[in-house]
């Protein structure tokens, strides 16, 4: 009876850790997504400015191109950048890929783009560590953790402030 309950509880443990596990990457997703969320604004105030500027441009000397111009499409590469590396965190997350030529989400084991037809490059797994930390900032503690989730309030606060939201 003693090795059956011992058994028993290995196994409730084992199943707290997946889901502790599984729950972590929920969260990491949705802050993941609320990266890419940010990150789309940012670019499309760029793009804003950038139209201000090209319009502005052209009224007063419709051949000319300015260097403001040039900042602006930097920053938003750079932006559009963050974005692709935060797709990519969150289909890792999935436990999904995006195909190199198209773009479109595909399951890691295929190895052609069923939309577009590309050879995809073969994944190289690398074994997971298990971590002590509620997330990426390496905090131990529930004092800490907590501390972390009221940052990411503040950033969701921020986004509704400015769209508007209450």
């Amino acid at each position: 009876m003693n090795e059956f309950l011992d058994n028993l509880g290995k196994v409730m443990n084992e199943t707290a850790k997946k889901a502790i596990r599984a729950s972590g990457d929920v969260v990491e997703l949705t802050k993941t997504s609320l990266n890419i969320k940010f990150d789309e604004v940012k670019r499309e105030s760029f793009f804003k400015e950038i139209g201000k500027i090209i319009y502005c441009n052209y009224k007063d000397s419709p051949a000319s191109a300015s260097d403001d111009v040039l900042d602006f499409c930097r920053c938003i590469e750079e932006i559009e950048n963050a974005i692709s590396a935060q797709k990519a965190k969150a289909a890792d997350i999935q436990n999904k890929k995006f195909c190199v030529n198209c773009g479109v989400i595909l399951a890691k084991p295929v190895n052609y783009c069923y939309s577009c037809g590309t050879k995809q490059p073969e994944i190289i797994e690398e074994p997971e560590i298990e971590e002590e930390s509620c997330c990426d900032c390496g905090c131990e503690s529930d004092e800490a953790e907590a501390e972390c989730d009221s940052e990411v309030l503040e950033d969701l606060g921020e986004l509704n402030n400015l769209y508007g939201v209450e």
